[in-house]
Formats: C-alpha cells, sequence, structure tokens
C-alpha cells in the first residue's frame, strides 16, 4: 500500500526535485522490481483531494504490466489496516515527515481483487488531398494540414469542463473545428489558381486533416512514419517533403496570430513579412519547433514547419468551445495568410533549409501537478517577462483572489517568474489548501494577492 502523492510537509523548493519520483507510474515500477505481486494506492486523509479514488484515463500505448494496480478510498485503507492496529491518519501524519515513517506488514487482513483490462482497438483515418505538380522534375512536396478530431465527452482525457459541465459533448469548435475550415478554404483557394492556370508549380500540394492528435499526434505521426520508409535513409523526410505547414486553434483572432516553428527555417522571417504585408495580421513569430501539435510528427524527421495558433482561452477543451464564439473574419484572414505561403513555397525554386534546434531543457512534468489554481496562460507570449494570462476560470482560486484576463503573473509564492516553465515549477511546490501571494503587473503597477490553490483531482 502506498500515498499517492509526496509527503504534504515537504518544502515548496525540496517538492520540484522529488515530484517525479511521486508519479504512479515509478512507483508501480519499483514496487515491481522490490518483487510486489499488487499495489494499493491510498490519497490519505491529508492530501485534501476532491475524489480519493485515482480516476480512469485512456493511454495510447497499447503496454502491459506484470502487476496489478488498484485505487481504494480512505475507508477500505483504514479497514485493512485496523487489522493490523495501524490508522491511516495518524501513518500520513508520520509519513508525512522529513524522515521515513514506519513499514510494516498488514497481517490479519485479506485483499481479493478481479482487474480485468481490455484494450481497445478502433481504426482512424487521415483525410488526405493532393494537387499535383504541373512541371518537372518534381521537387519536394508542401504538406499544409490540421487535426479533425476532439475530445468527443473529455471522458478519460484532458478535459477542463467545470463543475456540472463534466460528460457533456465538447465541440471542438476551436480545437480544431476551426483549422480544418481553414485548410478546407486554403485548398479551394488553390485549386481554383490552378484551375485559372496561375498556379504552375513544380511542387506537389496535399492537403491533410489528421486523426488521433488528441490523443498524442497518432494520424500525423502515423503518415510520416509510413512516408519516411519511402526515404533513402528511412528516416528524414527532407527529400520527399520541403516544408509542412499547421492549423490547430486559428478560429479566437483577438490580439495576436502566433506563428511557431519560425526557428526551423531560415525562409520563415521573409516569408510571413512578404505575405502578411496585404493583410497587416497582428503575427508574433516564435522559435520554437517542438510544438504539442501535429507539426512535430513532421520536424522530428527533417521537415521545416510552421503552425499556426491564435492562443489559449477559457473555453479551450470544455463544453463551451462552440462555434458562436468563433471570430470568423479573423480565421479567413488567417487562411488567406497561410494560402500564401503555401502557394509561394510551392512556386519556389530552392527547398526550405532545415535548422536543427535542441529541445528546451528543463522543462518540468506536469504529470503530478495537483495545485489547481484556474488560470489560463497565454502559451503564445514569448516575447514578455512573466506569465501572461488569456483567461481566469469562473469560481477558481485565481478568480476568487482577483486575477484578471490581461493580468501578467511575476511572482508565485516567492518565487519570480519569466516563463511559463518557471510557473509550473513554481505550481509544483504549492500545498493544497496553503494560501500563498501572488503578484502581477496590472496597467503597470504590481499588484500583490492572496490565493489558495485547490486541488485538480
Amino acid at each position: 500500500m502506498v500515498l499517492r502523492y509526496l509527503p504534504e510537509s515537504v518544502p515548496g523548493e525540496f517538492r520540484q526535485h522529488l515530484v517525479n519520483y511521486a508519479d504512479l507510474h515509478y512507483k508501480a515500477m519499483l514496487a515491481r522490481e522490490k518483487g510486489a505481486r499488487g499495489l494499493l494506492v491510498v490519497s490519505g486523509p491529508n492530501s485534501r483531494v476532491r475524489d480519493q479514488l485515482v480516476p480512469l484515463s485512456f493511454d495510447a500505448a497499447l503496454a502491459g504490466s506484470s502487476l496489478g494496480a488498484i485505487s481504494i478510498n480512505d475507508s477500505v485503507a483504514e479497514r485493512l489496516l485496523a487489522a493490523a492496529g495501524r490508522n491511516l491518519k495518524e501513518l500520513q501524519d508520520a509519513w508525512d515527515g522529513q524522515t521515513p515513517g514506519p513499514r510494516f506488514e498488514l497481517a490479519g487482513g485479506t485483499l481479493e481483487a478481479h482487474i480485468q483490462l481490455k484494450h481497445q482497438q478502433a481504426g482512424a483515418r487521415n483525410v488526405l488531398a493532393r494537387l499535383p505538380a504541373t512541371q518537372g522534375p518534381q521537387k519536394p512536396a508542401i504538406i499544409i494540414g490540421a487535426h479533425l478530431d476532439h475530445i468527443g465527452r473529455g471522458e478519460g482525457l484532458n478535459s477542463l469542463a467545470r463543475s456540472g459541465e463534466q460528460g457533456q459533448v465538447h465541440p471542438g469548435a476551436d480545437d480544431n473545428a476551426s483549422g480544418v475550415a481553414a485548410l478546407l478554404e486554403i485548398a479551394q483557394y488553390l485549386a481554383d489558381l490552378r484551375n485559372r492556370g496561375e498556379l504552375d508549380s513544380p511542387r506537389e500540394i496535399i492537403f491533410a486533416a489528421w486523426s488521433g492528435e488528441e490523443l498524442g499526434r497518432l494520424g500525423s505521426d502515423h503518415f510520416a512514419h509510413t512516408l519516411a520508409t519511402r526515404a533513402t535513409d528511412g528516416q528524414s523526410l527532407a527529400s520527399l517533403v520541403a516544408a509542412y505547414l499547421n492549423l490547430d486553434m486559428v478560429g479566437r483572432l483577438d490580439r495576436s496570430l502566433y506563428l511557431q516553428g519560425v526557428g526551423s527555417s531560415s525562409v520563415w522571417s521573409g516569408e510571413i513579412e512578404r505575405r502578411n504585408a496585404p493583410l497587416g495580421l497582428p503575427v508574433v513569430p516564435q522559435s520554437d519547433s517542438y510544438l504539442p501539435t501535429d507539426a512535430t510528427s513532421f520536424y522530428l524527421r527533417g521537415v521545416p514547419i510552421l503552425n499556426a495558433f491564435t492562443g489559449a482561452h477559457p473555453d479551450y477543451n470544455t463544453p463551451r468551445d462552440t462555434a458562436e464564439r468563433i471570430n470568423y473574419p479573423g480565421a479567413a484572414r488567417i487562411a488567406r495568410l497561410m494560402a500564401l505561403i503555401t502557394r509561394s513555397l510551392a512556386l519556389a525554386e530552392n527547398t526550405p533549409d532545415y535548422v536543427a534546434m535542441a529541445k528546451p531543457a528543463g522543462s518540468p512534468s506536469r504529470r503530478n501537478l495537483r495545485a489547481y489554481l484556474g488560470t489560463i496562460p497565454e502559451y503564445g507570449a514569448s516575447d514578455i517577462v512573466g506569465v501572461k494570462l488569456a483567461g481566469v476560470a469562473k469560481g477558481g482560486p485565481a478568480d476568487k483572489a482577483g486575477l484578471n484576463n490581461g493580468d501578467l503573473i511575476v511572482e508565485l509564492a516567492g518565487r519570480k517568474l519569466e516563463n511559463v516553465y518557471d510557473y509550473t515549477y513554481a505550481l509544483n511546490g504549492l500545498k493544497i489548501g496553503q494560501t500563498v501571494t501572488i503578484k502581477v503587473r496590472r496597467k503597470g503597477k504590481v499588484l500583490e494577492f492572496s490565493i489558495t490553490p485547490a486541488s485538480r483531482e
């Protein structure tokens, strides 16, 4: 039997170093290596969780295990401990200390569990269309794509539904019907140019609507992997694909359009500037090319990428991501920009160069991120020092504390923040229910608030 989290008394600055060891996968692996036949996971009264049981979730990895693991609530744990003359609260108090607590056998009690796991296999389809090259010899293709899946009712996936919204349909109007709609408009525009004789290109253009992105880029990764087997080295796509453009959440143009992956090629800055000149979109270029979207499937195989994104918002991955909230004129302008860039690349004599970038180091783990503040960072805002908020969840700790959309968080629990990675580290160090200070910059002034973290689980 193990406790679900870290010891509650561990200081914040030390929690960040231990958080990966609190991962249930790690605990199960360690227990198996020590000869355990099964694992019982209990939250404990000191953890102050909303749900004492570990929720079930989908895992896209078809991995097996010789160790059976079940989650039990505190009352079941108390009954098992009573047979050994122990009390869960007293034990957790001891284990929560800075020194190791008591270890003992649960003699005198029995537990029987029937565990039945069912691997669910389902077919999914990418939807592809081709606009063939009209000049020879054919040069590496241009691919432009968007993912067509969403998270359904959010069950077992990364739903951010509020209390009372769980189990409702998450329409995914922005994530990612907006990207698919833009993709279709771009395909129609370029096909019309071809029909009018205005797109005599040496490069094929492939339009791709990917499946399985929400489960981990399954559709785009399958395509890229399969296509790479035709390449000369069986790995890189550089000889077959000149560039990959992606549209993921382009329906909420408010302040900025973030064009991500600019660091993957030296051509992007000039292309963006030239094609945006007649449109005047508020573009914010970002260099990072390791992105949580389909573009990464291609970048990892030697292809320059460009991803269009209008930023996170309070309706992301909730039942409130609905069609009436889309900025349709803004989405149309973004589609126009990406179409012009695609056309330019298709007509270009030279293939864009590929720039290999190091993956950002030191990214903190979010798997064991327990503390919930109800903040929605503006992940696209990389040109500022701090963490800018795209929104604040109604009724959440940040809302109750007085934080607003547009605030720039500069300090949390005494830790200075320069970026979203600093913010995640600071969140990992918070204790549920323990009030801390948070400082934000608002209209040029630094304001200090008291905030009490709630539990995500």
